[in-house]
């Protein structure tokens, strides 16, 4: 029995733009996802810094951190960390931070001031932390 390949040359040259669509359809998908979760944590770092009295300085957020977690039912999510720029009272300038799960706050932290707002929602997270082990 001959090769598929030998019977149909022409379709082996299919392969490569097909595999090119594949990763460049991945390559915008992770990218609008992307962009879907820096916007949420802009508006929900806002919303944070209206509930403790803080200004939001630049109205952006960046990413500075990346990683892979388990929730509670055990699936693989991305955990993402932002951090930010704040004024107490519009002369200074503070770092704040966020951390999300899902499209969720999972932490947070501003700096000090009447309504200082340093949490973590344990109620709204299903991460389980799991203990470190030592590989031998």
């Amino acid at each position: 029995m001959a090769c598929i390949w030998t019977r149909r040359p022409y379709t082996a040259w299919m392969f490569g733009p097909l595999l090119a669509l594949i990763a460049l359809l991945a390559a915008l998908y992770l990218w609008q996802n992307a962009l879907h979760a820096r916007d949420r944590a802009r508006a929900i770092g806002h919303d944070l810094c209206v509930r403790a009295g803080v200004q939001l300085l630049d109205q952006s957020v960046t990413l500075s951190g990346l990683a892979f977690v388990r929730n509670g039912a055990g699936q693989l999510r991305l955990r993402r960390r932002y951090a930010f720029e704040v004024s107490i009272d519009g002369h200074d300038r503070h770092r704040g931070g966020l951390t999300m799960l899902d499209g969720r706050a999972l932490s947070w932290s501003l700096p000090g001031g009447e309504n200082a707002a340093t949490a973590t929602d344990t109620n709204a997270s299903n991460v389980i932390a799991l203990p470190s082990r030592r590989l031998h």
